[in-house]
């Protein structure tokens, strides 16, 4: 759950969206994404670093170069692990502390509604 946590954080930012787009049609180098993206060298190469922590690049070295892509594997990987996310993937306890969550929400509802009712707080 935590990988794909951490996925959805990469991804939630809209030049590493555009960087994966890129990423999964062709492979790039990092003087290439900056051209396209027209951001620095360093401004790239840290984009490109949460898709490493997330196993999610190949690297292709040619010369002192080294093209990217994604991973086409560990990346259908994390969109079925996303598409088959449901609550009962969830463990027993972390259900069992949503409901108490819920229970003492109501709780705290039904102690205002009775204050309020008796003119107090």
């Amino acid at each position: 759950m935590k990988k794909l946590l951490n996925f959805l954080k990469c991804i939630a930012d809209e030049n590493r969206l555009k960087i994966l787009k890129l990423l999964l049609d062709s492979q790039f180098c990092v003087c290439q994404l900056q051209e396209l993206l027209d951001k620095s060298q360093s401004s790239v190469s840290q984009h490109l670093s949460y898709f490493k922590e997330l196993n999610l690049l190949n690297e292709d070295k040619s010369g002192k170069l080294i093209y990217y892509s994604i991973d086409r594997s560990v990346y259908d990987s994390f969109l079925a692990n996303l598409i088959s996310l449901k609550a009962s993937s969830l463990s027993e306890l972390e259900l069992e502390d949503l409901e108490n969550k819920i229970n003492n929400l109501d709780t705290a509802a039904e102690i205002r509604t009775e204050n309020k009712e008796r003119g107090c707080c």
